[in-house]
């Protein structure tokens, strides 16, 4: 069944993202879970965040086969960021606007929690146990100060630290045991690392270009760095050790759960087609090459690498590619002509 969605005026998310900050969190004994019996191990949900001209959010819940029934999830403010707890029931997806991070109840389909956590969020993380979501924010919207990163508990909803990460945190990457987590500047060249259990920067190292998107490999051993026209390999505590040379501007970015290659989204020009390309991050050479029409936004990659969904913001719809060959098969629009803004895949453990 599809939920009603009731578009909220871009005044009334500015007045609840300002209030918000005041009072913290909305919805908080709800925040931690969602209720009724957990789903099968193994259901599959693909969630694509995004807004009309008014500045409403809303998180669209789907099949990853993009077929079948959906259902709408309003939320306060543009979704910027949306991740999956681990056990697959919850989302967290960082707004514009609103009080920053909403929780979404896969599949009750509805909002349980609020987080103000001073700022217009941008991507959003948690941590592999569950208990930590990170938010990347960069405004001093709703009462924050510029630039810094928000750790927040998944079971309280308290923001627990504010850590100062450059002039516009944007993207994020996490080492898979939970103990480092990266960020890099939009207005830099350069990348902050966090120690999560200080959560202090421990460390920085800088970038030939501006980092826009980050990613690390499944065993931990290399950071990835989309910057402008490539994809350089980085160690955990910098040192470049490769590079990829790519035809275009990277939008999109995930690693393969093997660990063998990264499909990345590629912004070729405005009047060229947008490109899909994965690369094989062991030997730094494109492996496939594919046109994705206008789908150059933000990407996701399912849980066992096998297609990836690419956000087309120009038609107002998501593309699903078969990351072996690279090719884009199938597509779904956005619901209302609303422009699409951020996407997850979700899977319950």
């Amino acid at each position: 069944m599809t939920s009603e969605y009731r578009p909220v005026s871009r005044r009334t998310l500015l007045t609840a993202a300002l209030g918000g900050a005041a009072v913290g969190v909305v919805g908080q004994g709800l925040f931690a879970g969602a209720a009724g019996a957990a789903p099968k191990a193994g259901r599959q949900k693909l969630l694509i965040g995004s807004v009309d001209r008014l500045g409403n959010g809303v998180v669209q819940l789907t099949d990853p086969s993009l077929t079948g029934e959906q259902t709408l999830v309003p939320v306060n403010g543009q979704p910027n960021g949306i991740v999956g707890s681990p056990d697959g029931l919850r989302a967290y997806v960082g707004t514009v606007f609103g009080p920053g991070l909403s929780v979404v109840d896969v599949d009750g389909g509805r909002v349980t929690g609020e987080v103000a956590v001073g700022g217009f969020a941008n991507e959003v993380l948690v941590s592999p146990d569950g208990r930590t979501v990170y938010v990347a924010t960069g405004s001093a919207g709703a009462g924050g100060s510029t630039g810094h990163v928000a750790v927040v508990d998944t079971a309280s909803g308290e923001v627990r630290a504010r850590i100062k990460a450059g002039l516009l945190p944007r993207s994020l990457a996490l080492s898979p045991d939970g103990k480092q987590l990266f960020v890099g500047d939009e207005r830099a060249k350069g990348v902050t690392i966090i120690d999560t259990a200080k959560n202090a920067v421990s460390g920085k190292f800088e970038t030939e270009g501006r980092p826009l998107l980050l990613a690390i490999d499944p065993k931990g051993k290399n950071l990835y760095v989309a910057q402008s026209r490539e994809l350089a390999t980085f160690g955990l505590r910098g040192g470049k050790s490769g590079a990829t040379a790519l035809d275009g501007i990277p939008c999109g970015l995930a690693v393969h759960p093997n660990g063998t290659f990264a499909a990345v989204s590629l912004y070729a020009g405005r009047d060229s087609d947008s490109q899909l390309v994965t690369v094989n991050i062991n030997s730094n050479k494109v492996r496939t090459k594919e046109s994705n029409g206008k789908a150059n936004g933000p990407l996701a990659m399912s849980k066992d690498g096998g297609r990836a969904f690419v956000l087309d913001k120009k038609n107002r719809k998501v593309t699903s590619a078969d990351t072996n060959s690279g090719k884009p098969d199938s597509s779904l629009p956005t619901p209302n002509s609303n422009t699409p803004t951020s996407v997850a895949f979700v899977e319950t453990a």
